[in-house]
């Protein structure tokens, strides 16, 4: 299970400020160590799965937007990541089709499949296509998945999951 946007990077102060005038949506991709949410605790990483995120973005050739790395100080100075995460491919149009976003996702990782499939091999790590729809007044975004994105989920293992933030603008 692939951290999302909400327990990974955001922080409740920084959420209250995404509800513009309209909904909107981001999608991106997320390599990130294997684990579980534990009552009391939050996630805690397997043992087996920790990971250099420059080692994937070697592997890969594609620069992430944003990467952690087991064992770093947190951005917010309390303690210590205890997972590793690199996510690349975010996607912010079309504002209002996560479909479209996920589909752009998945053809530019296809020509990667076969290193996704060995940097599974080689650690224990968890792929998501991660969507985030920001929606504000009950103005919903296109959340579909086609037969091509099931089929990119199907042969790296990669899960889908929605972070959803929703809004009311009164």
């Amino acid at each position: 299970m692939c951290l999302t946007a909400r327990e990974a990077h955001l922080g409740i102060a920084e959420t209250e400020d995404l509800c513009m005038a309209q909904t909107s949506c981001h999608s991106y991709f997320a390599i990130c160590s294997s684990g579980e949410i534990r009552d009391g605790i939050g996630f805690v990483a397997a043992e087996n799965s920790y990971f250099d995120p420059d080692d994937i973005t070697a592997k890969l050739g594609i620069d992430p937007f944003d990467k952690k790395k087991m064992g770093t100080p947190r951005k917010n100075g309390y303690g210590h990541y205890p997972f590793s995460n690199w996510a690349c491919c975010r996607q912010d149009e079309p504002a209002l089709d996560a479909e479209e976003q996920c589909r752009r996702i998945v053809r530019l990782l296809r020509p990667f499949i076969p290193h996704l499939q060995e940097i599974k091999k080689e650690y224990n790590v968890d792929y998501s296509i991660i969507i985030v729809p920001h929606i504000c007044n009950e103005e919903n975004p296109v959340l579909g998945f086609d037969s091509e994105i099931i089929e990119f989920c199907y042969e790296t293992g990669t899960e889908i999951s929605v972070d959803m933030y929703i809004y009311d603008k009164e």
